[in-house]
């Protein structure tokens, strides 16, 4: 038996929100959505007032703030050793904005998708309703506002992992006219057809950043890469999968990887700025983008890069960082 990973439930939404004024945004959006949408939801739940440390808060464990927003460590929750002494734990949510849009016209649509994962899907409501105050509070340095007009969630089919959009919020009615259902990432049915996958291209859609030794790298092989991806899925599992099972024991799937070659690789680095409130201060966030071919048996590893298509790799995954896609070739086993 191969070794097995722990599913990431996730629930993706597609908010459509309209400028109410001429607006300039930032090309990369991803932090300057979150920033917002982090302020807009703390104003929305918290009962204790802005004075009140989340860390200290006696409803800390039941707000919906520090549940979807800020995955505070209990000083006596066990934790992997390589977390240990950390206040904060990795956050349930992506954003993943479609665009570089600068310039937004007063009616122009403002796009993206919202992914939340495991136990934060059934705070979806709250998440909806910090992103409408958010919109009305305004985005960007000037505070432009903008309308949530439509949420949209995806259904995937499981049988032929045909993708369905459905209405999950009116910003005309202000209301949810259902519920949505938890989604797991597809893995084109592999193990039931019996194919082995032999040449695999993995695009680096957004600016991933990957840390070895402590220093970035756009230079890494596959077992590499491998380790950052099964540490951020087993880290989501251990904080945000209540009950899940989960082997931290995975060397035998990085002796794997080992023999999987990168055939051909055409990454190149490009640089971001945001802001850093709590910091006061501009930071760089630059990552790769760009391609590379993989080849080898890589069944073992098509469900761990198939999660990380949704929920990310790298740094900054929240920013819509590390935003993955696979392409893959199926060949017979012979």
């Amino acid at each position: 038996m191969g070794y097995r990973l722990p599913s990431i439930p996730f629930l993706r939404l597609r908010f459509d929100l309209c400028a109410q004024k001429e607006a300039n945004l930032p090309a990369f959006k991803g932090s300057l959505l979150r920033g917002a949408f982090g302020h807009a939801l703390r104003r929305t739940v918290c009962v204790m007032g802005p004075q009140q440390p989340c860390p200290t808060c006696m409803l800390r464990k039941q707000c919906a703030y520090p549940r979807i927003f800020e995955t505070l460590i209990e000083p006596d929750e066990p934790v992997p050793r390589f977390l240990r002494g950390l206040p904060t734990g990795p956050q349930p949510y992506v954003f993943e904005p479609f665009d570089e849009q600068r310039l937004y016209r007063v009616g122009d649509s403002l796009s993206f998708d919202f992914i939340l994962l495991g136990q934060a899907i059934e705070l979806h409501p709250f998440a909806i309703f910090a992103v409408s105050q958010m919109a009305e509070q305004g985005l960007g340095f000037k505070r432009m506002p903008f309308r949530l007009e439509k949420v949209f969630w995806q259904k995937t089919n499981d049988k032929d992992a045909a993708e369905e959009w459905r209405l999950l919020y009116d910003g005309a009615t202000k209301r949810l006219p259902e519920t949505p259902i938890l989604q797991l990432p597809t893995s084109n049915q592999v193990s039931t057809s019996h194919l082995q996958l032999a040449t695999c291209n993995l695009r680096f859609l957004t600016p991933t950043r990957l840390k070895f030794n402590n220093n970035l790298a756009i230079d890494f092989n596959f077992r590499m890469l491998v380790f950052k991806m099964i540490r951020r899925v087993l880290e989501l599992a251990h904080f945000h999968i209540p009950g899940a099972s989960i082997d931290w024991e995975f060397h035998d799937l990085l002796v794997a990887a080992d023999a999987i070659k990168i055939v051909q690789s055409d990454l190149r680095w490009i640089d971001w700025e945001r802001r850093s409130n709590r910091q006061k201060t501009e930071m760089m966030m630059g990552g790769f983008v760009g391609e590379m071919v993989l080849e080898g048996d890589l069944e073992p590893f098509e469900e761990l890069l198939r999660t990380c298509e949704v929920v990310h790799v790298g740094k900054g995954c929240v920013f819509g960082n590390g935003k993955i896609r696979l392409v893959i070739n199926h060949e017979a086993k012979k």
